[in-house]
């Protein structure tokens, strides 16, 4: 089952044990199932499958503008400051 975190890279290491940013908001998307021919399918077509299910594969990697980040983390104070009440 895919799992996509949107804020993972910007809140943690390259392994994901260290946290390198505090505050930073996150979503998670759980996708459903894929299937996966392993009798069939080679190691590379495999490989592909799971990037573009888990939003990794190189065609969705961009580099987002200065300002739309600045903006991105503006909102997320905002989030982070509103207590919901």
């Amino acid at each position: 089952m895919p799992i996509v975190i949107d804020g993972f890279r910007r809140s943690f290491d390259k392994k994901g044990l260290r946290v390198k940013k505090k505050n930073i908001y996150q979503t998670i998307e759980i996708k459903s199932p894929l299937s996966i021919d392993y009798e069939n399918e080679s190691i590379d077509q495999i490989v592909e499958k799971i990037e573009y299910a888990i939003e990794q594969h190189p065609s969705f990697l961009k580099v987002i503008p200065q300002e739309e980040l600045e903006e991105k983390e503006r909102l997320n104070a905002e989030l982070r400051d509103w207590d919901g009440y």
